[in-house]
Parts: structure tokens; sequence; C-alpha cells
């Protein structure tokens, strides 16, 4: 069977468009969705591997089993501008307030989006989704634009040319066809095949451990806190999740050394919650189950090269960042957008010249994304090492820090600012 595009309309076997999107995860998906909104005039591919789901199907939720994302207030903000919103917001849970704590050290800082009206969207600070409810909601909207979802198309070889990037990919019948495009955008998430096979190299940092990732239930409801809580044993983020089937639920990421995680994993679901809410506390309240845990290494993962003539990169394959302040997604949608408004008037004819000026184009886009980036990959990496350190200096410092963003008006509108994605 031939690759279709959102429409049905049968795509031929040789294609000429002018960005081609490889990856159609959320990354992928979310800057389609942009280009569409931003570049109207532009002929937009989104090339997936794997099969799509179909636009009218409902996403299925289960209760336990999921993974989730937390959407800082600058993202709902970019999906309300897309017109994704209204539907969005049906499967959130709002982040009213962000608590933040030393485990064992007594200073913590709790923020209301209430009283930061910089750092909110809507009276939130952000909102908490699972990702099997995003990524429909995503094709769904995908559904409705020119857009050609393209998959499965699996890319086998990328060669570039004078007229841009030639992409040779397989339909699931096996059947070799070429797309040539004037940008190439590589989405295929980390450990990129696309990387691999241009040469882009990455920079790694291996922070030697894994992220346990789960849901529980909560006795009581959880009135839309977010608790960033470190430990002893390692950073644990629980999010609030929206009620289902009665069941009050938080989304939990538990950062902890790889020793720790086998024998975490390996624990029952009652005697997993009993070890979580021994270390985390009694801040949210009892904790009644979990579903199952399934647990990531973690490391930072930064390409060299994010852009080169037609070609960029965007989602992980850019960066892949420490989960302690669930900035990764965040980032990618502020990337994207950037993206969308540089191709947008006559960027879009710049890439069709494939001239000095288009890679012009590129070069200023990335440097207009270096701060932000600078930033948060700076901060996601070393925030789990001040408070992983038990020296006195260094853990009366992080006392001082929580106890400013308490009683310090600037310091805790800077931090809430870059948080929420609008900082820059």
């Amino acid at each position: 069977m031939n690759a279709t595009n959102s429409g049905g309309e049968k795509r031929t076997a040789d294609s000429r468009v002018d960005v081609a999107i490889v990856g159609g995860g959320m990354a992928g998906a979310s800057l389609a969705l942009m280009l569409a909104h931003y570049c109207p005039d532009l002929q937009v591919a989104l090339l997936e591997q794997k099969p799509l789901p179909a636009s009218g199907i409902q996403p299925v939720l289960p209760s336990f089993d999921t993974r989730a994302t937390a959407l800082a207030a600058g993202s709902l903000q970019l999906f309300e501008q897309l017109g994704l919103w209204p539907e969005l917001r049906t499967y959130c849970a709002p982040i009213n307030e962000i608590h933040v704590s030393d485990r064992g050290r007594g200073v913590g800082a709790r923020l209301s989006a209430a009283r930061e009206a910089r750092a909110q969207f809507q009276g939130m600070f952000g909102a908490v989704v699972e990702n099997a409810a995003l990524g429909p909601v995503l094709y769904r909207a995908l559904a409705d634009t020119s857009v050609h979802a393209m998959a499965p198309a699996d890319v086998q070889r990328v060669a570039f040319g004078e007229e841009g990037a030639e992409l040779y990919w397989r339909d699931d019948a096996g059947a070799e066809q070429r797309l040539r495009a004037s940008l190439l955008v590589a989405a295929d998430g980390v450990d990129s095949p696309l990387c691999r096979q241009l040469g882009i190299e990455t920079e790694r940092v291996d922070y030697h451990q894994r992220a346990l990732v789960t849901t529980v239930g909560l006795q009581r409801d959880h009135g839309g806190v977010a608790y960033e809580r470190f430990t002893d044993s390692g950073p644990m983020a629980l999010l609030p999740l929206p009620d289902r089937e009665g069941a009050h639920r938080a989304a939990l990421v538990w950062t902890c050394e790889e020793e720790d995680a086998d024998a975490l994993c390996a624990l029952d679901s009652d005697a997993f919650v009993d070890r979580v809410q021994r270390t985390f506390g009694w801040r949210a309240g009892r904790l009644v189950r979990s579903g199952a845990v399934a647990s990531y290494r973690l490391s930072l993962s930064l390409a060299k090269e994010q852009w080169r003539r037609n070609l960029v990169l965007v989602g992980n394959c850019a960066h892949f960042l420490h989960p302690v302040a669930g900035q990764g997604f965040n980032l990618t949608l502020r990337d994207s957008e950037a993206l969308a408004r540089a191709l947008s008037g006559d960027g879009g004819r710049l890439l069709a010249q494939n001239s000095s000026a288009a890679l012009d184009l590129l070069e200023n886009y990335g440097r207009e994304r270096q701060q932000d980036q600078q930033l948060t990959i700076g901060f996601s990496d070393r925030v789990p090492a001040l408070f992983a350190s038990g020296n006195p200096l260094v853990r009366s410092s992080r006392q001082l820090g929580l106890l400013g963003l308490n009683v310090a008006p600037p310091l805790r509108t800077s931090f809430l600012s870059q948080a929420a994605g609008f900082g820059l």
C-alpha cells in the first residue's frame, strides 16, 4: 500500500515538498502543525516509520499504566494559538501550585500561579497531559491541514544536492520512493538514525541514573499541586493527573542511582508504594497504589550541529535533557515555533532558492535559540548535582536558594518565567 497524506490522497513515487520532517512523534507532529499555522503556503511532508493513529479514533487511556508530559504555560499558549487547547484541556490536569523542597532540610518553596501572573496561562503554571492523549490530539489537528502525513515511511538514505535534500524511503509494501525537499528536519529522537547517517556527532553526559516512571493513586485530591522533592534517594517529581474512574492520580518520576533501580522495579505494587511513601513523605497525603513501573537510563545528549545547509534538528535528536525540571518537550516546542516563524514570509522563498541567504536564515534561527537552550539545558544539568550533594556549604546554599524563592519577588519571577517559557 502506498503511503497517503492526511486526506487520503495517494502520493507519487517521486515528489517534491518545501519541508520534509523525518519523525512523527510529538516533536515532529508539533512542528508540522506550527508550519501549517505560520507558513500555510509551504508544502510540508511528515514521514513516520510506524503507522499513525486514525484521526477519528479516541485515545485509549489506561488509569495507571501511562506516561505523562508537563506542559509549561508558554507551551499551553502555543497550543492555544494552534487551536488545540479546547480539546487538549479535557485531557489535562492544571498545575496551580509548585512545591519545591529538600527532604529533611526544613525550608521549601511553595509557588502559587494565582500570585504570579507573568508566568501563568489562564491561572495555571502549566498542565500535565498523558502522552496517550496528546499524540491523538496532535494527529487529529494535522488531519485538518495540508501537511502530507506519510506513514509507514521508513527512510533508508538521504543525499544533498544543489536543490536541497533527497530522501529515499520505503512504504509498507517495500516499494522505494523518493522525496525531494528544500529543507530536511530531523525529528527522529535520541540516537537518531538520520543523524548517524549524516555524521552528526553528539556530546553525551552519562548521569549513571535511571528514571522510574509510573502513575500512583492518591487518597485525596491533589489540588493541582506539582511537587519537586529532592531526597537522599534522588529527585522525585509528583505531578497532578486528571481523575479517572473515581481515582485521584499523579504521575511519578523518580530519579535514582542505577544500582537501586532494578531492586525498586522488582518490588510488587504494595511494596513499591510503601517505599515511595517513606522516601517522598506525606506532603501529598497517602499513596494508595501504583501502575507498572518503567525504567529509563538518563543522560544529557547534545548534537554538535543543530543546523546545516538544508538541514535542521529538533526534539530529542537535538537535545535530550535530564527530566528533573520537565523542560525537554517545552524547549522543543519553543525551538519549533521559532523555526516556523523564521520560515514564514520570505523564508519559504529563500529555502527554494537554496542560496547563501537560505543558510543565513538557518544560522539566524540557531543563534536566536542559543540563549534559551543554554539556560534550560544548564538548569536541567546542574540542579540534580546540586541537590544530591551532601557538602554542608552546598546544602546551605540550596536552602538559601529555596528561601529566596519564597521571599524575593525578582528571583521568584525570573525562575518562574524561565520555567514557563517566557523568560527570554
